[in-house]
């Protein structure tokens, strides 16, 4: 930058004109000025974002966005000493050094004046307000000490003047650390450099710049562009006040804290908005939740809804005396990929202490700080009422991400206690939440945008942008990249600022979207959820993501019978958490399919549980293996006595692994089928006795199924049968006995149960051997002359007998 403003000086000391040599100098001077104003302020908010810093002595960025060159000069100085303090030692001093040497530039200096740059910035801009360009009247100008002004300005503020990249298009600087650091409000169009003339909000994040590229000493040409906000505004919530707003209607005029609209361009939406402008007319509603997705544009629409509400776009009969806007928000992403926009946490209590401070606009006293926030809800109630006259049904509070103010289900439902205090008390309260609060609130989910509004958007942003690809294209090629986008307003957006000034061409910019997804559009979307859950959640989904993209009711609880997860937390997490998966059913069959941004993000990502990184290998084989064996043995054919217990396809699975010896298969398919059919009795009856069989340790549990079991069919035999047996073996005696009788009168084989009830005896306390001698002489006598499985009955009998 300092060569290019070297080589006009050179043109301009060579023209022959004075009043044009003036003029240019003047520009000269407006340039460096900005340039170097906009560095400083650039590169201190970029200090303070990494610090997590929300402190309430802010860079001056006010005086920044509608520049004079007198304001310029105080700005410059109040950031060069901000810059001295946090990053750039030294930075400051060219200001204030006293020359001793005699050079042109003086003589626009009060023979009173110290011989500093501060003096002369100062003494500059007199001179050029006591002329015609300041609206006063032509004088004489001594353009040679300004050209050795311009010279001067170049050596002191050598330090802060950006670089032109190779491009021609950008400016960098060199850090104090050696990094690179790209200047983003102000920028060269081929090497040429910019006057700008306003920095303008227009949305959150966003900023238009309207300026004006020098075209030589002499010539200059009419520029405007979009820039993602480079000064934070977002995080800065001190310093901000209630402005006074007129409306379509004469008599209200709101005092608000609310943003300007987020986009020019919005597209669609219209059921959403129609739903909440009845939530406004129903005043007895005191809250209202838009839930759904990141990059769903919930923000958007929240802060669409109260434009068109004050406009008269959208009617209604609510018209609130108060607005305030508060975000939560933490990270946004863009065309320049993931960034932090606040490291502090936030609460309910922010929101209350803010509304004070920017009210009164003074600095708040301990009292607010050392309450609770139930307590600071109660205070701020009383403040309003009694300073202001306030009342909560003339207030509209907008809190946007209220994500990020729990990350636990603890702090869930604290935060919902605390914004049901604050819609009773401080005024309505429209909230955005990518996760479904459990809050008494009107709530509507923020979907993708259909194909058409999709398209609509796509067209509305390029021609404000100028993107001919888009403009160009036809409908049915904007579908298609659309869908490829998931039709999110966020990823659309960053489509097209990806396809630039100059047109990379939609495939090639697609490519380009499509690497940012796989680098952290995913933690953009999930991180905040992802942090709030359990481990033994995050490894289930690891898990699941691993086994599958799409699992029914089945797959799903195999995977959180391998990971020890309730099912039903599972599902609670899964519609908690709307952008993880999309959850539908269908004739009582469910599905879950996770969504493509979400499979990436766990794409590779391990977590560690009792020090192993799960999920395995050989967990991911385990439940695809069981899945498999489950779909096979859906179909197959049960020969077993009791068909009834194996009517459900999981409970004919763990008859196929039981036959096939695969008793821990078996285990979680029995476990999964008592669960699936909860009111069977004959499959109770043969759960209770594999376990008891294969697993001694659980024989208790067993006892549990087989008591069940027997409630459920009370006049089966096999099932008291089943149950008399347990009783025994867990050595209560007495209810055993019971048990084997009933199953006796019931019809079950009378040389068994007498067997079962010998078997008992000997397992009292002490062992009752003469009761299990001759129990077992009567179970003899008693045995049948025909049974093909009369061997089995000897061989236990035997075994008895010996025992005694």
């Amino acid at each position: 930058m300092k060569k290019r403003i070297q080589a006009i000086r050179a043109e301009v000391d060579a023209a022959e004109s004075v009043i044009e040599r003036h003029m240019a100098y003047v520009g000269l001077f407006r340039i460096i000025l900005q340039h170097a104003s906009i560095v400083l302020a650039e590169i201190v908010t970029m200090g303070r974002r990494n610090r997590g810093d929300n402190s309430t002595a802010q860079p001056p960025i006010a005086n920044l966005l509608a520049p004079s060159d007198g304001t310029l000069v105080s700005t410059l100085c109040d950031l060069s000493i901000l810059a001295e303090n946090e990053l750039f030692q030294g930075i400051s001093r060219p200001l204030w050094k006293v020359h001793s040497d005699e050079r042109p530039c003086w003589r626009l200096l009060e023979p009173t004046d110290s011989r500093t740059v501060e003096r002369l910035l100062s003494r500059f801009v007199s001179h050029r307000n006591d002329g015609l360009e300041g609206h006063g009247l032509l004088g004489e100008n001594d353009t040679e000490a300004e050209s050795d002004c311009i010279g001067l300005l170049l050596d002191a503020l050598s330090a802060v003047l950006p670089n032109i990249a190779d491009s021609g298009d950008s400016f960098y600087m060199t850090l104090p650390d050696g990094a690179a650091y790209s200047i983003k409000t102000l920028r060269p169009y081929s090497g040429h450099l910019i006057c700008y003339r306003s920095i303008r909000r227009v949305a959150t994040g966003k900023c238009m710049v309207v300026a004006q590229i020098e075209k030589g000493p002499f010539g200059r040409q009419e520029i405007s562009y979009e820039i993602d906000d480079p000064f934070d505004s977002i995080r800065y919530g001190a310093g901000q006040k209630y402005e006074i707003t007129k409306t379509y209607f004469d008599d209200w005029s709101p005092f608000i804290l609310f943003p300007g609209r987020l986009t020019a361009e919005f597209t669609g939406r219209e059921g959403e908005l129609e739903e909440l402008a009845d939530w406004a007319n129903d005043t007895d509603s005191r809250a209202c939740m838009l839930y759904g997705d990141g990059g769903m544009g919930k923000t958007t629409l929240a802060v669409e809804f109260v434009h068109r509400l004050l406009d008269g776009s959208l009617r209604s009969n609510y018209r609130p005396e108060v607005i305030t806007f508060y975000t939560a928000k933490k990270t946004r992403w863009g065309i320049n990929g993931l960034e932090i926009i606040r490291l502090s946490e936030v609460g309910i209590a922010d929101v209350a202490t803010l509304i004070p401070r920017a009210l009164d606009g003074q600095p708040l006293d301990k009292t607010w700080f050392s309450k609770d926030a139930e307590q600071v809800i109660q205070k701020l109630s009383n403040y309003l009422v009694t300073e202001w006259g306030i009342t909560r049904d003339t207030h509209l509070l907008v809190i946007d991400n209220t994500e990020t103010m729990a990350s636990n289900a603890e702090e869930v439902k604290i935060l919902a206690r605390q914004l049901r205090e604050l819609s009773r008390r401080v005024g309505r309260v429209l909230l955005t939440s990518r996760r479904r609060e459990a809050i008494e609130a009107h709530q509507i989910e923020i979907k993708k945008l259909s194909e058409i509004d999709s398209v609509k958007f796509l067209r509305a942003r390029a021609a404000v942008l100028n993107r001919r690809p888009i403009l160009d294209a036809g409908d049915r090629t904007l579908i298609k990249y659309s869908n490829n986008l998931g039709n999110k307003p966020l990823v659309l957006e960053v489509f097209v600022g990806a396809l630039g000034e100059h047109g990379i061409g939609l495939e090639n910019a697609f490519q380009r979207v499509q690497r940012m997804h796989s680098q952290d559009l995913g933690e953009f979307l999930y991180a905040d959820a992802w942090q709030r859950i359990s481990t033994s959640m995050q490894h289930l989904l690891l898990l699941m993501t691993r086994v599958s993209e799409i699992h029914d009711d089945t797959l799903l609880k195999l995977c959180c019978a391998q990971t020890g997860v309730a099912v039903v937390a599972a599902y609670e997490a899964l519609e908690e958490s709307r952008g993880i998966a999309q959850i539908s059913t269908f004739e009582n069959d469910t599905q879950i399919l996770f969504s493509p941004e979400f499979l990436k993000f766990c794409g590779g990502r391990t977590i560690n549980v009792d020090g192993t990184d799960v999920p395995t290998s050989n967990s991911v084989d385990k439940v695809r293996t069981r899945y498999n064996e489950f779909l096979r043995s859906r179909a197959a054919k049960i020969s077993d006595r009791i068909d009834r217990a194996y009517r459900h396809a999981l409970a004919r699975a763990a008859y196929t692994a039981y036959r096939e010896g695969r008793d821990e298969d078996c285990a979680v398919f029995y476990e999964l089928a008592v669960g699936a059919d909860n009111n069977n009795g004959w499959l109770f009856d043969r759960y209770a006795v594999f376990l008891s069989a294969k697993y001694p340790a659980r024989r208790a549990e067993a006892l549990d199924w087989a008591k069940k079991a027997t409630q459920l069919i009370p006049s089966d035999a096999d099932a008291w049968f089943t149950r008399g047996i347990i009783e025994g073996r867990e050595r209560h005696v007495t209810d055993a006995l019971i048990s084997l009788a009933r199953a006796m009168s019931l019809g079950k084989a009378k040389h068994l149960c007498l067997l079962q009830m010998a078997s008992a005896h000997m397992r009292d306390t002490p062992p009752n051997k003469a009761l299990a001698r001759a129990t077992l002489a009567e179970s003899r006598a008693s045995e049948p002359k025909h049974d093909p499985l009369l061997w089995k009955y000897r061989a236990e009998a035997d075994s008895l007998e010996r025992g005694l």
